[in-house]
């Protein structure tokens, strides 16, 4: 079908993903045409079709997989935008494809179908929005982070996936029953030390409301026991699980949460408490920070966007120096 936006769309599959079958790829071929459908098997694939499509000069690239891949998508067009300065990058849109699909919350996603149909014969508006990101020590850009036992039920996912060809949906959940939950019940938990470069604000529950409270850059802000250390720039995790629920309370702020809760507690209290946002205890602690240092007395597992990413003694966190241009369907 001819595209009947103002400007044109491609759109790129990773045929690695979850949802990504042989089905959805007849349907959809079906629906776009040729010239402006792509599919990728790994990530040098993805380069090469990004710079294609960069070269074309499409407005939009719709992108049909889960967090994993709209996170190497922002990470390689990022890099490529470091060395063709003068060209026009696509904005990012995403088609529902993945697991989690926090990223895709963002973008109010619907149905792969509907919404290619919608892309494909105009029937809705496309919006542009940007977000903000989280660029890791390495250099990668990411909307949320941690470490931790969230990074070691990751770990154990994969091993989990992996060793015994299970979905991801029954791996993950095994993972964190059978695996995680045991070796904590039975683990000390590390000593976390975490500075602030820059300045940065903790909330405090008082008179039910959350309250800020300014700290200086070049303090340390925690230091003692922590099960884990998230940080996000939007407020999901996948599935829905709003884990940062004050990202959205400062301009140019991510959501720093530190946990010296046990996975057992906050399993007791997954829902629908934390799961929406809403709890509040003295070992969940919640900043508003721009640039973090994290330490610890022990190798610790962490995660980058969702994927088990190494075991490390320190990291550094900071809001990226510039947000990434988006793209949504949106009802006229």
């Amino acid at each position: 079908m001819t595209l009947n936006h103002k400007y044109r769309s491609a759109f790129l599959l990773n045929v690695n993903a979850k949802n990504v079958t042989n089905r959805i790829i007849e349907k959809l071929s079906k629906l776009i045409s040729t010239e402006n459908l792509f599919f990728s098997k790994s990530i040098s694939d993805s380069e090469n079709i990004y710079k294609a499509i960069i070269n074309k000069k499409y407005r939009y690239v719709f992108n049909g997989g889960g967090d994993g891949t709209i996170i190497n998508a922002i990470n390689i067009l990022n890099e490529i935008s470091k060395i063709e300065k003068k060209k026009q990058l696509p904005k990012i849109g995403i088609l529902k494809l993945g697991t989690g699909n926090a990223l895709a919350k963002i973008a109010k996603s619907r149905h792969i179908i509907l919404d290619t149909i919608d892309i494909v014969e105009g029937q809705k508006n496309i919006e542009e929005y940007s977000i903000s990101l989280i660029e890791c020590d390495n250099g990668t850009l990411t909307p949320f982070a941690g470490i931790g036992y969230d990074g070691e039920i990751l770990n154990d996912y994969l091993r989990m996936k992996n060793t015994y060809k299970m979905k991801s949906i029954p791996a993950y959940l095994c993972a964190a029953f059978l695996v995680t939950l045991p070796k904590q019940v039975f683990s000390s938990t590390p000593i976390i030390r975490i500075y602030t470069n820059s300045d940065a604000y903790k909330l405090l529950y008082k008179n039910k409301n959350d309250q800020q409270i300014k700290i200086p850059n070049n303090t340390l802000i925690y230091e003692g026991p922590s099960a884990f250390v998230s940080i996000g720039s939007i407020p999901w995790y996948g599935f829905g699980l709003e884990m940062f629920p004050f990202t959205y309370h400062k301009k140019d702020f991510l959501n720093l949460r530190i946990s010296n809760m046990r996975i057992a507690a906050v399993i007791a209290n997954l829902y629908p408490e934390i799961w929406n946002g809403i709890y509040r205890n003295l070992k969940l602690q919640d900043f508003l920070i721009k640039d973090i240092t994290i330490e610890s007395d022990r190798l610790i597992p962490y995660q980058i966007g969702g994927d088990f990413s190494g075991l490390k003694y320190k990291l550094r966190f900071k809001i990226a120096n510039h947000s990434i241009e988006m793209a949504r369907i949106v009802p006229w």
